[in-house]
């Protein structure tokens, strides 16, 4: 398992695994399991639709453990997954200072998850020197250069959107109730699309990522078939320029990952 004899790491990386896999399945599959144990999460579309949207996060990392396990483990993961983790550690703490501290569960969850994900890449041995590797992504195919670099201008776009206009992305979801606790959830969203941006650029630097390849054409189906499934849901309340977003990832992450997967 994650080709290592190092039973630390095997430890460490399962328990990682189990913490992603349980908040994945229980934002996304048991909305009132969350809601009953954070009172201050309001009971309605709005939260739901954030549940969702991290507990898809939570579940696409589980899956690139699963990957890892398999294939054996892979800088690039960490070079994602510390920094979104750290970035999230930072976010559930400031919810926490914003609702009164009702439920440190996820605080405690999630230093625990900073603190093996963390052994685990130094135990790993991985260097922390990033040499370049020759060509943008390390590879020479220009439709994954080009489909790469639109990538990147999609999440700087979205970064910068959130700095310039907060409150933005929940006016142009026609479903979603501007409050405190909505617009919390942008932020950290906003946090995840940084950690994205550093997965972005260590792969530019070092080469593609076999693990963070498949875990973004992971991530674009799920939201895409969300996408589709909202849209036969809610037809007359659809998010255009949201729909735009997903629609793209989809296509260039499944792109990415056809053209380069017998290379992983």
């Amino acid at each position: 398992m994650f080709k290592t004899d190092d039973t630390i790491i095997k430890i460490c990386m399962f328990l990682a695994g189990l913490i992603f896999f349980l908040y994945g399945t229980v934002m996304m599959f048991n909305y009132d399991f969350m809601i009953d144990r954070y009172p201050t999460f309001e009971d309605n579309l709005t939260t739901e639709f954030f549940l969702n949207w991290f507990g898809a996060v939570n579940f696409v990392a589980y899956v690139g453990i699963l990957y890892m396990g398999f294939k054996g483990l892979d800088r690039g993961f960490f070079a994602y997954a510390i920094p979104v983790v750290l970035l999230q550690l930072i976010w559930v703490f400031m919810s926490l200072q914003q609702s009164g501290g009702d439920n440190y569960t996820g605080l405690y969850a999630w230093i625990i998850l900073s603190a093996l994900l963390i052994i685990s890449r130094i135990r790993a041995g991985f260097p922390f020197t990033y040499e370049s590797a020759g060509n943008a992504f390390g590879v020479t195919d220009k439709i994954t250069q080009y489909m790469l670099y639109v990538a990147i201008i999609l999440v700087v776009f979205n970064i910068a959107s959130y700095f310039v206009d907060p409150g933005g992305f929940i006016r142009q979801v026609p479903l979603l109730e501007s409050n405190p606790q909505a617009e919390h959830s942008v932020l950290g969203i906003t946090m995840i699309n940084i950690a994205i941006l550093i997965a972005f650029i260590y792969q530019y630097r070092v080469g593609l990522s076999g693990v963070l390849i498949t875990m973004s054409a992971v991530a674009a189906t799920m939201f895409f078939s969300s996408l589709l499934v909202a849209s036969v849901t809610f037809p007359n309340d659809g998010a255009p320029l949201l729909a735009l977003f997903i629609t793209l990832n989809f296509i260039i992450s499944i792109t990415v990952y056809f053209r380069n997967q017998s290379n992983f």
